[in-house]
C-alpha cells in the first residue's frame, strides 16, 4: 500500500479533505493511508477505509497490528502478529448458510411481530423535511463523567443488564419527552462477532437492529431499563437478520431522504483491541471532524477511560447547532436524574436546569411592567369625546359621526337600557344590521354596565333560539326595540348612580359563542377588565410602532367574531372606525376600492380572505394601500408570509389568540424569517408551553400552549365543569391566578418566539405517519397558480385514512392537474404527506368569521376517478407501463397510475428499475419514490436517456452489470463511508446444498462480479470484481462452522 507523505499547515482541513475523498470503487484500494507532517518530530497518520470492508472493531485490529508490525520492523525484527482464526470469506459463507430457509423465515416472522405498526418518534426539527437524502452533518461532543458512568453501570448491573442498555433506555425516555409519544423506536448496531474466533478478523460485521420499547412516563427508569433490556436482548438474539429484509417483512413506509423504521441511532462503541505504542514513539488519538450524517440523529458513546465521550451527530439540514447542544444537555441531565433516582417517574425527571426553566418561563412573560389600564372602555371613550368632540369617530355607509354625536347617541340608548333592566352581570342581545346603530348599541351596553351578546341577522332562527336559551339575556335589542328609544332619554354619561348596581371591572363585557367539540356552541364570557387590557396592549404594541396614530381603521369582521372588537376598542384612543357594509366586505374588489377611497390605514383580516384581497390590488394599488395589516384567526402560510415581508412600506403582524384570551394573545411582526411564527405574548399576557404534567418543555420541543394574564376570559357561561377543565390554576403565576388550556400545539424557538404547530387534535396518521395538514397546505400555497388550499383526512372505500387536498387556482390560471400537483409536492414533502386526491374549487368555503369551513368541503375526487386509464403516449411510457404491469401482475397500467397505489413496494421497485434499465431507460430505484406515476417517471427518464447510450454487455473478464440489490444500494447511498445495510440473495428454503455449492462455483466463473469481496461501481450500471485471488478463495471453501477451523 502506498504511503504518501505531505506537509500540513492546516491539519483539520487536510484531514477533512482526505476523509471526504471518494474511493475508486472500480480499481481500489478500499483502505488507504496518508502521513501528514506537522514538523520534523510530529506526524499524523490517517487510515481511511470504505465501510463496506471494515467496521470500528476491525479498524482497531488494523491499528494494533500496524503498530506491532512497525515496532518489530523498526527494531529490525520480523513482525509476530497473532493468528487470525477465521477469515472474512469463511464467515461470509457460513453466514449465508445460516441465513436461509426456515431459520430466516422464523427470524423475519419474529421481526414482523415485533415491529408492525412501529413509527419513528417525531423530533423537534428546526426545519421541515424536504425529501433530501441525508448528507451534510455535524457533530456535537459532550462528556458523561466517570462518576455518572459508574453509577449507570451499577444500576444496569443491578437489573442484570448492560451500560449500553441503560444508554438506550435513557435515549428512548428522552425521545418520549420530546415527541409526546409512548411507543419509541430507535436503531442500534450489533457487533456481529458472536464467536471468539472472529475477534481478530477484519471485515464488515455490524448489522442494524431496531429497538422498540413502550415508554410509560408515569413509570420509573428502573422499570424502563428492565423493558429495554428485554428489547435489546431480543433484538441481539435475532440481530443477524439483514435489516433490509426486516424492513420489507414489516412493510415499513418508505420515504425519500428518511431511514425506514427509525430516525435515531443509539450506539455504545465497544473497546476495540488496544494498539501498543511503537517503541520510541509517543502517540495520541486525533479526531477527524465529521461533516456528514447518515441518520437524523446518531447518539454515540465512546469509552474514554472511566468516562464516556458522547458524539451527537445530526443532519444540518434539519437541526441547528444550538438545538444539538440543547439535546445533548438534556440527555445528560436525564442520565443524571435516572442514576440518582431510578425509581422516580420518568415524566418528572428534569430536562431543564433551574436557570433554563427560568429562561423558558421568561420567554412567556415579556415583563413585569404591564400596561395596566387606568379605566374601562366606557370611561376612556367618554374622556375622548369630551377632549375631541368634533373629531371623526365613525363612518358607516353615508353616516359620519364625530365623537360628541356618537357619545350622545350611546348615552341616550344606555339610559333607556338601564330603565329596561340592563346592568352589571346582565346581558343584552344585539340583533341589529351592520350599521352605525350596532356600534352605538355596543357602546351603550357597556355604559349601562351590562355585557352584549351578538346575534348575526343571517343566523337561522333555530340557532338564534339556542343562543338565547344558552346565554339568557335580560334584553334583546333589535331594530324595532331601537326605534322605541324615547328621544327624551338623557344624553349624559351614565354613572354608578344611574346604573342598577356599581360597575366592576370583572363584570362581563360580552359573550361570544365558539364551536364546541360536542357540536353545541359554548359562550365565552369576557370581562370589562380583559377588554381594557387588550386595548392597553395594542396601544403599547403595533399602534406605538405605527407612530401612535390616529389610524383610520376598517372593520370587516362579523360581529359574531371576536376580532370585531378591535376597532370598537381603538375608537377610545382616537382612531376613527370605518364600519364596512355587508356587501362591500364580502367583495374583494369593492373592499380594496373602499380602502383606497377612504384612505384606510389599518385592516384586520384572516389569511384566507387576504389571499383574495391581494390579487384585487390591496397592496399594489398606486393610489393608496394600508399601512398596517393585522392577520389572525388561522395560520399564515409560508408563501403569504414571504409575500407580505416583501412589502417594506406595509407593516404586517401575525396575531394569535383564542376567544378565551380576549381576541389576541400573541403577536409577531411578519418579516423575512424562514417560517411563519406567532411570536411573543402581548404585554400583560403570559404564555407557557407545557407537557402533559404541566411542566415547561425545552425550546424546540412541542407542547400544549397555555395562556394566562389580564386578558383571560371569565369562563364559559352556564358551564362551570367545562370552565374548570379548561381554566386551570396557574402554577407559575401569582397566587390565585389561572391559565387557559388552548388545545393548540406550539414550541419555543431559541430566541423566545412561539412557533404554532397546529391543533393537538388535528394530527392525522396516514401510512404510519403523524401528519399536520397545515404543513401540506403551506406547500400547496407555495406553488405557482394556487391561491388557496385546504387538506383534510378522509377514509377511502377500504376504510384507510387518506389525505384529500382542495385547491383554488389563481385568477387566469388553469385548473391544476392532480398528477402534476402530487409531483410538485413530492419535490418538497415526504411521500406520506402527499395527498392521494386533489379537488379544484372556485373558492374555499368560509364561515361567517372568514375562516375555512371544513364541513362545507365537497366529497373529494376518489383515486379511482383520478386513475382513469390513460394509454401510454411515448416509447418511454410504453416501456414503463409494460414493465410495471409485468412486475405488479396487473392487466394494464396507465400513465397516471401510481406504482405504490397499484401494490408496489421497494423490492418490486428494484425489479422494475432493473428491467427498465435493461430496456434502455436511465433510472434508479430512488426515481420510483420521487416519480411514482408512469408519466412522471418516463419524463424523468427521457431527460437522461437521450444523452446516455444503453449499457453494453460486459465481457466475461471485465465489468459485470449490477444486480438489482446492488443497484438499489448504490443508487440509494452512493459512495458512503459509513452505512449499515446488509445485502442478501434470496434462495429457496428447500435448496440442495451440494448443488448450491456447484452452482456458486459456476456462477462466479461466469460472472466475476459475484465474487464475495467488494464489487465497486463507479458509474451507474457497472461493477468490477475483486482481485482474482480473492474470488478463488471464496469459491473453494465449503460452507461450514468457523468454530471447527
Amino acid at each position: 500500500m502506498p504511503l504518501p507523505v505531505r506537509d500540513t499547515t492546516d491539519l483539520d482541513a487536510d484531514l477533512r479533505a482526505e476523509y471526504a475523498r471518494p474511493f475508486d470503487l472500480r480499481h481500489g484500494p478500499l483502505l488507504r493511508a496518508l502521513l501528514l507532517r506537522e514538523s520534523a518530530v510530529s506526524h499524523v497518520l490517517l487510515l481511511t477505509a470504505h465501510h463496506i470492508v471494515t467496521d470500528g472493531w476491525s479498524m482497531g485490529v488494523v491499528l494494533d497490528e500496524l503498530c506491532t508490525a512497525y515496532d518489530a520492523l523498526a527494531r529490525g525484527a520480523a513482525p509476530q502478529l497473532p493468528p487470525v482464526a477465521t477469515q472474512y470469506p469463511d464467515f461470509a459463507v457460513w453466514q449465508r448458510e445460516q441465513l436461509s430457509g426456515t431459520r430466516l423465515d422464523g427470524q423475519l416472522a419474529h421481526w414482523k411481530e415485533r415491529l408492525t405498526g412501529a413509527v419513528a418518534p417525531e423530533l423537534p426539527l428546526d426545519r421541515p423535511r424536504r425529501g433530501e437524502e441525508a448528507g451534510t452533518g455535524a457533530v456535537h461532543g459532550f462528556t458523561v463523567p466517570a462518576a455518572l458512568t459508574t453509577r449507570l453501570r451499577t444500576l444496569a448491573r443491578e437489573q442484570h443488564s448492560t451500560l449500553h442498555t441503560a444508554l438506550v433506555a435513557a435515549t428512548q425516555a428522552l425521545l418520549a419527552r420530546w415527541s409526546g409519544q409512548d411507543d419509541i423506536t430507535v436503531g442500534s448496531l450489533t457487533p456481529g462477532r458472536s464467536r471468539t474466533e472472529l475477534e481478530r478478523t477484519v471485515g464488515f460485521f455490524v448489522n442494524t437492529v431496531v429497538l422498540r420499547t413502550a415508554v410509560d412516563r408515569s413509570g420509573s427508569f428502573r422499570e424502563l431499563l428492565a423493558r429495554s433490556a428485554d428489547t435489546v436482548n431480543d433484538a441481539f438474539a435475532h440481530g443477524d437478520t439483514p435489516f433490509e429484509r426486516v424492513v420489507e417483512a414489516v412493510g415499513a413506509p418508505r420515504e425519500a431522504g428518511r431511514n425506514p423504521l427509525f430516525d435515531v441511532l443509539v450506539l455504545l462503541h465497544p473497546d476495540p483491541p488496544a494498539a501498543t505504542a511503537p517503541h520510541g514513539l509517543a502517540t495520541s488519538q486525533v479526531e477527524v471532524p465529521r461533516q456528514a450524517a447518515t441518520f437524523d440523529l446518531s447518539v454515540e458513546f465512546v469509552p474514554d477511560g472511566e468516562r464516556l465521550t458522547g458524539l451527537l451527530e445530526y443532519r444540518t439540514d434539519l437541526f441547528d447547532a444550538a438545538t444539538a447542544e440543547r439535546l445533548a444537555g438534556q440527555l445528560l441531565r436525564l442520565l443524571e436524574g435516572a442514576a440518582d433516582a431510578p425509581d422516580r417517574p420518568l415524566g418528572t425527571l428534569p430536562l431543564l436546569s433551574e436557570a433554563e426553566t427560568r429562561q423558558v418561563l421568561a420567554f412567556g412573560n415579556p415583563g413585569t411592567h404591564h400596561p395596566a389600564p387606568d379605566a374601562l372602555h366606557a370611561e376612556l371613550f367618554e374622556r375622548r369625546a369630551a377632549r375631541t368632540p368634533d373629531a371623526l369617530a365613525l363612518v358607516s355607509g353615508g353616516e359620519r359621526l364625530d365623537y360628541g354625536t356618537l357619545n350622545a347617541r350611546a348615552n341616550r340608548l344606555a339610559h333607556h337600557l338601564i330603565a329596561c333592566g340592563a346592568g352589571p352581570e346582565r346581558l343584552v342581545a344585539l340583533r341589529l344590521p351592520r350599521t352605525a346603530d350596532m356600534i352605538t348599541a355596543i357602546l351603550a351596553v357597556w355604559k349601562s354596565g351590562a355585557g352584549y351578546l351578538p346575534l348575526d341577522t343571517a343566523l337561522p332562527e333555530e340557532r338564534v333560539r339556542y343562543l338565547l336559551d344558552d346565554a339568557r339575556p335580560a334584553l334583546v335589542l333589535d331594530e324595532d326595540a331601537l326605534r322605541a328609544v324615547p328621544a327624551t332619554s338623557p344624553d349624559t354619561d351614565p354613572t354608578d348612580a344611574d346604573r342598577r348596581a356599581p360597575l366592576d371591572a370583572e363584570h362581563t363585557a360580552y359573550v361570544i359563542h365558539t364551536s364546541g367539540s360536542t357540536g353545541r356552541p359554548k359562550g365565552v364570557a369576557v370581562s370589562h377588565r380583559s377588554a381594557a387590557h387588550l386595548l392597553a396592549a395594542h396601544r403599547a404594541g403595533f399602534v406605538a410602532e405605527a407612530g401612535g396614530g390616529p389610524l383610520r381603521i376598517a372593520l370587516t369582521a362579523s360581529f359574531s367574531f371576536d376580532t370585531s372588537l378591535e376597532g370598537v376598542l381603538l375608537m377610545a384612543d382616537g382612531h376613527p372606525l370605518h364600519l364596512v357594509d355587508e356587501v362591500t366586505r364580502m367583495d374583494p374588489a369593492a373592499l380594496v376600492e373602499y380602502v383606497v377611497e377612504h384612505r384606510v390605514d389599518f385592516l384586520d383580516v384572516t389569511p384566507s380572505y387576504l389571499r383574495q384581497l391581494l390579487p384585487a390590488g390591496l397592496l399594489t394599488d398606486p393610489r393608496h394601500h394600508p399601512r398596517v395589516l393585522m392577520l389572525g384567526g388561522e395560520a399564515v402560510g409560508p408563501a403569504l408570509w414571504r409575500e407580505l415581508a416583501a412589502h417594506p412600506d406595509v407593516t404586517a403582524h401575525n396575531f394569535y389568540g383564542p376567544t378565551e384570551c380576549t381576541v389576541d394573545a400573541l403577536s409577531c411582526r411578519i418579516d423575512g424569517g424562514d417560517r411563519p411564527l406567532v411570536g411573543r405574548p402581548l404585554l400583560g399576557v403570559r404564555a407557557y408551553v407545557l407537557d402533559d404534567r404541566l411542566k415547561p418543555v425545552p425550546p424546540g420541543v412541542g407542547g400544549e400552549l397555555y395562556l394566562a394574564g389580564g386578558q383571560l376570559a371569565r369562563g364559559y357561561t352556564g358551564r362551570p365543569g367545562l370552565t374548570a377543565t379548561r381554566f386551570l390554576p396557574d402554577p407559575y403565576g401569582p397566587a390565585g391566578s389561572r391559565m387557559y388550556r388552548t388545545g393548540d400545539l406550539a414550541r419555543w424557538t431559541a430566541d423566545g418566539r412561539l412557533d404554532y404547530l397546529g391543533r393537538a387534535d388535528d394530527q392525522v396518521k396516514v401510512r404510519g405517519h403523524r401528519i399536520e395538514p397545515g404543513e401540506i397546505e403551506a406547500a400547496l400555497l407555495a406553488l405557482d397558480g394556487i391561491t388557496a388550499a385546504a387538506v383534510v383526512a378522509v377514509p377511502d372505500a377500504h376504510g384507510h385514512t387518506r389525505l384529500a387536498a382542495y385547491v383554488v387556482p389563481a385568477p387566469g390560471a388553469p385548473r391544476p392537474v392532480p398528477a402534476e400537483l402530487r409531483a410538485a409536492l413530492r419535490r418538497v414533502l415526504p411521500d406520506a404527506w402527499v395527498p392521494s386526491s386533489s379537488t379544484a374549487l372556485d373558492a374555499l368555503p368560509l364561515t361567517t368569521s372568514g375562516k375555512l369551513d371544513r364541513r362545507a368541503l365537497p366529497a373529494p375526487e376518489t383515486p379511482a376517478t383520478e386513475r382513469e386509464f390513460v394509454a401510454p403516449r411515448t416509447p418511454e411510457e410504453e416501456t414503463l407501463a409494460a414493465v410495471w404491469a409485468e412486475v405488479l401482475g396487473v392487466a394494464r397500467v396507465g400513465v397516471t397510475d401510481n406504482f405504490f397505489e397499484l401494490g408496489g413496494d421497494s423490492i418490486l421497485s428494484i425489479q422494475a428499475v432493473s428491467r427498465a434499465r435493461a430496456a434502455g431507460l436511465r433510472i434508479g430505484s430512488q426515481d420510483v419514490f420521487r416519480h411514482q406515476t408512469v408519466a412522471d417517471l418516463a419524463a424523468a427518464a427521457s431527460l437522461r436517456t437521450a444523452a446516455v447510450p444503453a449499457p453494453r454487455r460486459p465481457k466475461r473478464e471485465g465489468p459485470a452489470p449490477l444486480t438489482p440489490v446492488q443497484e438499489w444500494f448504490f443508487a440509494t447511498h452512493g459512495p458512503l463511508r459509513h452505512f449499515s445495510m446488509s445485502m442478501l440473495l434470496d434462495l429457496p428454503h428447500d435448496l440442495d446444498e451440494p448443488a448450491l455449492e456447484q452452482a456458486l462455483t459456476a456462477l462466479v466463473a461466469r460472472h466475476p462480479a459475484c465474487a464475495p469481496a467488494s464489487s465497486a461501481p463507479v458509474t451507474p450500471g457497472s461493477s468490477t470484481p475483486a482481485p482474482h485471488r480473492t474470488a478463488r478463495r471464496s469459491t473453494r471453501h465449503r460452507p461450514r462452522d468457523p468454530a471447527r477451523r
